[in-house]
């Protein structure tokens, strides 16, 4: 895995990081969600979170993969994996 990442311009730092581990179906739990997803959405590196969350959770099943992670929650990125079969490669620092 890359480790040449710009963690620290992530959009969900300095974010209550419970937003992005919601549980259940109670309108808290959706509101979060809804908000992580949003957050990502605008967040410079996005797409570098997703790969290396897909990297890292290559070959888990659903039970092992847990929260918001580059825009996808668990089970997006567990049918992604499950459609695709490989993890996409990390991009390289420019």
């Amino acid at each position: 895995m890359t480790t040449d990442i710009a963690w620290g311009i992530a959009a969900c730092l300095d974010r209550d990081i419970d937003t992005w581990f919601p549980e259940g179906r109670t309108a808290k739990a959706n509101a979060d969600r809804a908000e992580a997803k949003a957050t990502c959405l605008r967040c410079p590196i996005r797409e570098d979170c997703l790969v290396t969350a897909l990297i890292e959770e290559k070959g888990l099943g659903l039970s092992g993969r847990h929260g918001i992670r580059g825009g996808l929650s668990a089970r997006q990125r567990f049918e992604r994996e499950t459609r695709t079969g490989a993890p996409p490669k990390p991009r390289r620092a420019a």
